[in-house]
């Protein structure tokens, strides 16, 4: 989006059936599109964004979730 500058309203347009709002919460890692949404975006972006670098960033979130969730276990028992 950056390269092309396009904005999040923009993009979600491009889309369709989604706002700038969810755009910008895909883009920050904070939700992800729906598997058919996920295959437009890697479409749209001729392939920059695909469906497995969507995979990495739940795996991400994932990660540093359990992080947290180890650390506050650790705290507790201490």
């Amino acid at each position: 989006m950056r390269e092309e500058q396009i904005d999040d309203d923009a993009f979600a347009a491009l889309i369709g059936d989604c706002t700038g709002h969810a755009v910008k919460k895909w883009k920050y890692g904070e939700r992800e599109p729906d598997a058919g949404t996920m295959m437009k975006i890697e479409d749209l972006t001729e392939g920059k964004v695909t469906v497995r670098d969507w995979a990495e960033q739940a795996a991400e979130r994932n990660r540093r979730r359990q992080s947290r969730i180890d650390a506050a276990s650790e705290a507790s028992a201490a």
